[in-house]
């Protein structure tokens, strides 16, 4: 196997990406548990944690094992200019768009029947959808909304649960959210029912939990959401937190059109309980921005729960200094399950734990509020094959195949 630039993919390699993750970046917290990485062959490394970490190996399957070329680390345009061993490389990236093409030293590119890619930013889905229809794009995704519209005019759409849901992020330190009856107040003042209807024709799933039926993280005590829309006890518990004439926070959204419906929705349910919620639109850096270093007070957004694994979302938004939790939601017990859902590889043992952490934070008025879990779907022109439903989040671009 070959870098992009030429240099050979080892096991030397492999030890100097992650000992570079483990010092500065995006990573450290995820990589805080290796404490040693050792060669002990030219293709093996042995890996060695301070603590019992099974979960790890669907950790280093993400953002985490992708190994960068080792006289690449340093290299200043490194973001801009990535060097792994994928089957596409970088060709231009500009501002709302960016282009790959094949990488012709990968280890199977004769499998790889496509000679590169371009992924252009829409923020409006109805200009997304019409140009896959007028042949501008192959494909795109798009909401369960416009699935008639695509098949109607002859697009091949695929779909499937994964591990994203649509929700609320809070800020807990700011005024009114560090308060776990507002909290709970908020679970309790959804429709969750009439947005999956109105919203997403049903391919959002009512959810009060992070996770969808048939993944091993699911807690099937929560699945019946019915009893979770409950204005009056929305009403009550902002009483008791002290707001018995409501309370104003600011929902901030991204640019794309359908979380800016989500967010309207979502306004007139909580203007019934006596929350009245201002919507304040940023663009996507700010957006991305804003969740990063925590200047926000609430985001309604898509949240990735299951990658790299569900342990990761619960080191991130449930526990203090968690990458996503910049009021510092912590909830006595958690460390210790989450160091029994991490410990063992094997789901049927990690279950449990997960399941008392997820029981145990939307009790306690969770800092993250699912609205519903996501279907993605896609749509495609005719002859373009190959792109399965990316269940943790990963696209697989080398397996699509396009004919006449």
């Amino acid at each position: 196997m070959k870098f992009h630039n030429g240099e050979e993919f080892n096991a030397e390699a492999v030890k100097a990406s992650l000992e570079a993750y483990k010092k500065s970046g995006a990573l450290v917290t995820t990589l805080s548990v290796l404490d040693k990485v050792e060669v002990t062959g030219p293709s093996e490394v042995k890996l060695t944690f301070s603590e019992p970490a099974g979960y790890m190996i669907n950790v280093l399957a993400g953002e985490a094992g992708i190994v960068v070329a080792p006289g690449a680390l340093d290299a200043e345009d490194l973001p801009t200019k990535p060097v792994g061993t994928g089957a596409f490389e970088i060709d231009t990236l500009q501002v709302g768009k960016v282009t790959f093409k094949k990488f012709e030293g990968y280890w199977n590119a004769a499998e790889t029947t496509i000679g590169g890619l371009e992924m252009t930013v829409y923020s409006d889905e109805t200009t997304r959808l019409r140009a896959v229809k007028s042949g501008q794009a192959d494909g795109t995704s798009i909401t369960p909304g416009q699935i008639k519209e695509a098949e109607a005019d002859g697009l091949t759409v695929v779909r499937g649960p994964n591990t994203t849901f649509n929700g609320i992020l809070l800020n807990t330190s700011v005024k009114g959210l560090d308060n776990p009856k507002v909290r709970q107040a908020l679970m309790y003042a959804i429709d969750r029912d009439a947005i999956s209807k109105n919203l997403y024709e049903g391919a959002c799933v009512s959810a009060v939990q992070p996770y969808q039926e048939g993944f091993w993280a699911y807690v099937p005590e929560l699945g019946d959401v019915s009893s979770y829309y409950d204005p009056e006890k929305a009403k009550k518990l902002l009483a008791e937190a002290g707001f018995p004439n409501g309370m104003e926070i600011t929902l901030e959204v991204g640019p794309n059109t359908s979380y800016q419906i989500l967010a309207q929705a979502l306004q007139a349910q909580l203007q019934q309980v006596g929350i009245k919620a201002t919507i304040k639109v940023l663009e996507f850096q700010q957006m991305i921005t804003a969740r990063r270093t925590g200047q926000f007070t609430a985001t309604v957004a898509l949240v990735q729960a299951g990658r790299p694994d569900p342990s990761q979302f619960v080191a991130d938004f449930y526990m203090k200094g968690g990458a996503y939790n910049p009021g510092g939601f912590s909830q006595e017990g958690i460390g210790e399950l989450l160091a029994k859902a991490r410990a063992s590889d094997d789901v049927t043992e990690r279950a449990a734990p997960m399941h008392q952490i997820i029981k145990d934070v939307a009790a306690a008025g969770p800092p993250v509020v699912p609205v519903c879990g996501v279907t993605y779907v896609a749509a495609f022109r005719k002859g373009v094959t190959g792109l399965d439903v990316p269940s943790v989040g990963d696209y697989h671009y080398n397996s699509v195949k396009i004919s006449k």
